[in-house]
């Protein structure tokens, strides 16, 4: 008996590993952001007394949030080559 059922079918890789499913899960992500993206315009889910002008915008928060993560990332990558260490820091100690 093997430990993978789909190594007999004949498949590798699991079922996140499929392209079906990752265009479906790439659809879905598409479809709920813009659905969070619409949101914001819709009366209901605006703060009625803002405390900044620029937040009366219908995307704004979805705007900000996309700028801060791109932020994050960027930064963490030259941060990364300020505090890394080289591949083989701990067998020079040997």
């Amino acid at each position: 008996m093997t430990e993978d059922n789909s190594i007999e079918k004949g498949r590798t890789g699991g079922w996140a590993d499929r392209k079906s499913f990752r265009r479906g899960f790439l659809a879905l992500l598409v479809i709920a952001a813009l659905a969070a993206a619409a949101a914001g315009f819709v009366p209901a889910f605006q703060n009625k007394n803002p405390h900044f002008a620029v937040e009366r915008y219908g995307v704004f928060f979805a705007i900000y949030g996309f700028v801060a993560f791109a932020f994050i990332v960027l930064a963490g990558q030259h941060l990364r080559k300020l505090v890394g260490r080289k591949e083989d820091y701990y067998d020079e100690r040997e």
